[in-house]
């Protein structure tokens, strides 16, 4: 059991908050390139004319920049972002999110150089940009399993580690989150920015994720806090059965927008003032206390992981997986971009 968990805490850490946002505030450059394909396709190069291409790791704790291969590091990004014992489909399909995260990073870090990177291209810390755990970091988390899961994550990498997915010729915003509700969100109604690729899909398989619904029990006056704390504007009125007034929802059932005692926030503003699993919830006050019922896990962008493992399951491919989650994309060589 302890070692259950310790994969799954880390698997949520990392896919609840992954700041993909970050991409959408730098205007996308796409380099000349044919028409892509209406859906994503593969397109490894010729293994024996691969290239080895590396990576540049910020570890935020010590300070240090080290050098990897882009192989070994995705081996660490997989690793830290989807449990290993997921299906291979899903892990190959996390794979090449992974990758082509870290290859737009390295472009950008190529072109506009972050001080805070101090030199390198991303960073380790699942706060800053998406995970990654060293081989060691894996033998403390797995244990006696480290053999198998291990074995697992570099079977999964190995065949598509030279690969990226592209929308107009550019390495795209490759966002993921843990469990929609249902169906995964456009990025326009969470970050208000659209984005050709990221819009809402069927999830079906989400509802059947451990967890996929959670209750999370706050008194009035926590809830008062919290929400104080972040906006100290909110005038209370005595009665907390009319704080929450006025939800709008989006297409895929997250908060959109919601009033609290005359005050507009958006769904995901509730969601980090009382740290709740994702903004699709419902809110409800009863004998003193509030009881927000929420489906899902994460920001609700992109790929869902849950979504993706359950696909694989069914006998869908990486490439069907990809193509679902991320509409009129390609899957191209990594060579063609570094």
């Amino acid at each position: 059991m302890r070692l259950k968990l310790s994969v799954l805490i880390i698997f949520a850490l990392v896919t609840f908050g992954t700041p993909f946002a970050v991409f959408l505030a730098q205007k996308d450059t796409p380099s000349p390139a044919p028409p892509q394909t209406s859906s994503a396709t593969s397109g490894a190069a010729d293994k024996g004319q691969q290239k080895s291409h590396t990576i540049k790791v910020l570890d935020g704790s010590t300070g240090q920049v080290q050098e990897l291969a882009l192989r070994d590091y995705l081996y660490g990004a997989v690793a830290a972002e989807m449990p290993p014992n997921f299906s291979q489909e899903a892990l190959k399909a996390q794979a090449i999110a992974c990758s082509t995260y870290a290859v737009r990073l390295k472009q950008q870090a190529a072109t506009s150089p972050n001080a805070d990177l101090k030199g390198a291209d991303i960073s380790v810390d699942s706060k800053v940009h998406q995970g990654y755990v060293s081989t060691d970091e894996m033998k403390k988390m797995w244990g006696d399993n480290f053999d198998t899961y291990f074995a697992l994550i570099k079977d999964a990498v190995d065949p598509v580690a030279d690969q990226v997915l592209t929308y107009e010729g550019a390495p795209i915003i490759s966002a993921y989150h843990s469990i929609s509700p249902g169906k995964t969100e456009a990025a326009a109604d969470i970050w208000g920015q659209e984005v050709p690729y990221l819009v809402s899909v069927d999830s079906p398989g989400d509802v059947l994720a451990p967890d996929y619904e959670t209750k999370e029990v706050f008194t009035a006056a926590v809830v008062k806090e919290n929400l104080l704390t972040a906006f100290s504007d909110i005038a209370f009125t005595e009665d907390p059965a009319g704080w929450f007034t006025d939800p709008a929802a989006t297409a895929a059932g997250s908060v959109k927008t919601i009033k609290v005692c005359g005050k507009e926030l958006t769904g995901d503003d509730i969601r980090t003032a009382l740290n709740l699993r994702c903004a699709a919830f419902t809110v409800a006050f009863a004998d003193g206390n509030f009881t927000f019922t929420v489906k899902g896990y994460g920001h609700g962008v992109g790929m869902s992981q849950y979504g993706a493992d359950y696909m694989g399951r069914q006998g869908s491919s990486y490439q069907d997986i990809l193509a679902h989650y991320f509409p009129n994309t390609s899957v191209e060589p990594i060579d063609n971009f570094l």
